[in-house]
């Protein structure tokens, strides 16, 4: 298992998309940067302060960018496999699929916080050079914290790419889905029925002052239910498919 995790270490830090992730990791901290900045030249009264940035960065993050850019980064990491046909050569040597399919995942949940802090350094940065205000240690603290667990959630949600990624080999279905996932996000964001989609739940339970009807053990257990369902089917499928 150590050597499965090492191997998948030196295959993301060697490959072009990590890099590419990096490239989507600063996409919701530039536009929440010049969206803020063309607010504050029609209202110059109001002040550029830290703590809204970081929020809106990671409404942005927990809204449209990390549903759909981590599910791009899940499906290559397995799709990988079976496009390059490596999946037959790593069954060859005594690597159990189960371990194969974990070492993927415990890399992907690295990928995603080393996304999500980039981003949040990123935020601090834009912040320096655009003279933000409010830089202060509880505030910036407070906001790693929210970042980091909006990561963790989102990471909650991939084993369902991974197993539509391995049901159909290929990058269109479970790209499609995330924009399905993201888009219904979007139409349900100011309904009660946020806390019951699993996608909307990241949002839900990192946004400050956001208000449910339901328990928030529901939502926990609905976003808990959907990694153990989605993990143990593709578990079950991978071990009992034939590798062609």
């Amino acid at each position: 298992m150590n050597s499965l995790v090492y191997t998948e270490l030196l295959k993301m830090k060697n490959s072009k998309m990590f890099l590419l992730s990096l490239l989507g990791g600063i996409v919701s901290p530039l536009l929440t940067f010049f969206m803020l900045l063309a607010h504050h030249q029609q209202n110059p009264a109001e002040t550029l302060t830290m703590k809204s940035f970081l929020s809106q960065t990671h409404l942005f993050i927990a809204f449209l960018v990390g549903t759909m850019l981590f599910a791009l980064i899940t499906t290559y990491l397995f799709n990988r496999e079976f496009e390059e046909d490596t999946l037959k050569n790593l069954l060859t040597i005594p690597v159990g699929r189960t371990q194969l399919v974990l070492s993927k995942l415990f890399i992907l949940i690295v990928w995603i916080e080393i996304i999500m802090i980039y981003s949040f350094f990123m935020v601090i940065l834009l912040g320096l050079i655009g003279g933000f205000e409010g830089f202060q240690t509880n505030i910036l603290l407070l906001s790693f914290k929210k970042y980091i667990f909006t990561g963790f959630l989102l990471y909650l949600l991939t084993p369902v790419i991974t197993l539509i990624t391995i049901l159909f080999r290929t990058y269109i279905p479970s790209i499609a889905f995330s924009i399905f996932a993201t888009l219904a996000t979007l139409v349900i964001m100011n309904s009660k029925y946020i806390a019951l989609y699993p996608w909307g739940i990241p949002v839900l339970m990192t946004m400050n002052n956001q208000q449910s009807e339901y328990p928030i053990l529901i939502s926990w257990l609905i976003i808990i239910g959907v990694f153990i369902i989605s993990l143990t089917a593709t578990l079950i499928y991978f071990n009992k498919t034939d590798i062609d």
